[in-house]
């Protein structure tokens, strides 16, 4: 089967906006997709090394004849017939992801098949271990560590752990995929350590390093590098980095030589933790626009242009903030935050929350993913089952609850709409939480808004509670924007409660205008005014509040 092309670093849909081939003689350089690495790396109960992964690929091809196999084969063969294998749930969430990276990077057309050799190189990607950037001293301090390998039984599961049961460990202490220096100098290094393992992937069987690869096999390593003739001019094709694979194979230690002369960290895409820090730093590499927030703290932040695309989305490091994201993103990547309410209004790929705690994040998002996060909210409409992996615990979920006079034209460049054919695939996660191998059929106490009812990784925000978020919009007419929303996409349970509220409210407001008594009515506003400025306070809303009219006053707020 012609394997995959991979288009340099646009996404499908945009591989023109790049070069459309550099001249010769031209230098060339490769760089690092950290979105593949973002998104497409999480833990689960397979702790990957080079020889489980190979291991695992052998048995595969031996299990099935095809280049090309449907989610039902890969379940069926990871969780029976492949060494070692996998849980129902990890298989699911392997296959969801890795389709949604080739589709959003590849520009894959087929959703129903993968290629096995592209889940053999994001398998190899997931040896790949975050933790290990930090210094061996932290080592220690971190759960699940080594001790998971060796301790069996043991230590089965986060619930278990002496942190089950104690107060969490801050953000800023956890392992992170966050992008300072240290970490991209680390997912250099592991590239290129690793690069004759990837390309053996993309070989028959049998192979030697003497093994010669073919430029469009060396393409399908364009699933986490990119070529370009420089930093900021993409190729189209991955191969395009190295001409003499455009005339002829080349033997794998010739390709490795290759790229260890031009792999570079892309700093204009990939801008560390450390630029950023303490604010906003945009760029445009071709036709792909990037944006990183970074180290924000008690803050309100608005995405300008309001309506404007971002390819990739990064939101790092932020405390007690309200973040809205307005436009239409390809990848938005949350790590490392706390305390912030953030609305995503349309993801066209995924959108990941990595090391968070205390987050209330409102996304429209084809794939939705959250990994060793706790006590956190999600409001999603997605098309795929939300991922829940490694140590996540306390999480709430509902359906999408953003109400925006612009939500109708984000959606359709992102190619969506609400659709009552979704309408309640985010109630269904596949749990591939860490020692929890049954998670997708326990892992949620059955209850509504109930977190004491046992010690459940997910539950569901009651409809009585269920409301809307608004987003704040300057110089616009409310009935103008009431006619030009989205309707929520709710289930029935949902929709009713929200009925039930708006009909309570209504019924609050005929009352309070039958007030005939002056005293009584000025009486009754004050007593209004007060308990709103309590909720205000007890909500942290006020600062929120203040950010807004100091926007307004300064003609910021969109549109």
């Amino acid at each position: 089967d012609r394997p995959p092309r991979c288009f340099g670093g646009l996404g499908p849909g945009r591989e023109r906006g790049g070069a459309a081939g550099a001249p010769a003689g031209m230098s060339r350089v490769l760089w690092i997709r950290s979105e593949a690495f973002d998104h497409g790396v999480f833990n689960t109960s397979v702790r990957w090394t080079v020889p489980k992964v190979q291991d695992f690929i052998l048995s595969m091809r031996g299990a099935v004849s095809e280049q090309s196999i449907s989610e039902d084969t890969w379940v069926e063969v990871a969780t029976s017939r492949c060494k070692p294998t996998l849980t129902e749930a990890e298989a699911a969430a392997y296959w969801h992801v890795f389709m949604v990276l080739q589709q959003s990077i590849c520009g894959q057309t087929d959703p129903h098949v993968l290629d096995v050799r592209v889940i053999g190189l994001l398998l190899m990607c997931q040896v790949f271990s975050p933790h290990r950037v930090r210094p061996d001293g932290f080592a220690k301090d971190m759960w699940p560590g080594l001790e998971r390998a060796t301790a069996g039984a043991a230590v089965t599961s986060p619930r278990h752990s002496p942190r089950g049961n104690s107060p969490r460990v801050g953000v800023s202490a956890q392992s992170s995929i966050a992008r300072g220096r240290d970490s991209s100098q680390a997912m250099l290094g592991f590239v290129r350590q690793h690069l004759l393992h990837f390309l053996q992937v993309t070989c028959p069987a049998r192979f030697t390093d003497a093994t010669k690869i073919a430029g469009e096999d060396f393409d399908l390593l364009g699933l986490f590098l990119c070529a370009g003739s420089s930093t900021s001019q993409p190729l189209r094709r991955l191969s395009e980095a190295i001409p003499e694979l455009l005339e002829q194979p080349l033997p794998m230690l010739d390709i490795k030589r290759a790229v260890d002369k031009i792999l570079v960290w892309n700093e204009e895409i990939y801008t560390s933790t450390d630029a950023a820090a303490g604010g906003q730093a945009n760029g445009a590499v071709g036709a792909l626009k990037v944006v990183n927030i970074s180290a924000l703290s008690r803050t309100t932040w608005f995405q300008r242009p309001a309506n404007g695309d971002i390819d990739v989305l990064s939101i790092t490091g932020c405390t007690e903030c309200t973040i809205y994201v307005t436009g239409q993103t390809r990848f938005c990547f949350v790590a490392g935050c706390s305390d912030c309410t953030i609305i995503v209004a349309a993801v066209s790929g995924l959108c990941t929350l990595h090391n968070c705690e205390k987050i209330s994040i409102h996304a429209a998002a084809h794939c939705f993913k959250m990994e060793n996060s706790i006590d956190s909210s999600a409001y999603l409409y997605c098309h795929i089952p939300p991922i829940l992996t490694g140590d996540t615990r306390g999480i709430k979920l509902a359906p999408f609850n953003v109400l925006y006079s612009e939500l109708g034209e984000a959606l359709e460049r992102a190619q969506m709409q609400l659709e009552r054919a979704f309408v309640d695939v985010w109630a269904h996660p596949v749990c591939s939480t860490l020692g929890a191998p049954d998670e997708t059929l326990g892992g949620r106490s059955g209850n509504m808004d109930e977190p004491n009812q046992g010690n459940s990784t997910y539950h569901f925000v009651h409809p009585d509670v269920f409301q809307p978020v608004v987003v704040p919009e300057m110089n616009v007419d409310p009935a103008d924007v009431r006619a030009s929303q989205v309707p929520l996409c709710l289930p029935e349970v949902y929709d009713d409660g929200l009925k039930k509220r708006e009909g309570e409210m209504r019924e609050f407001q005929k009352v309070f205008a039958e007030i005939s008594d002056e005293a009584t009515r000025k009486k009754a506003l004050q007593a209004i005014q007060g308990h709103f400025r309590e909720w205000l306070q007890a909500t942290g809303k006020s600062r929120q509040l203040a950010d807004l009219a100091k926007m307004a006053q300064q003609g910021q707020t969109h549109p």
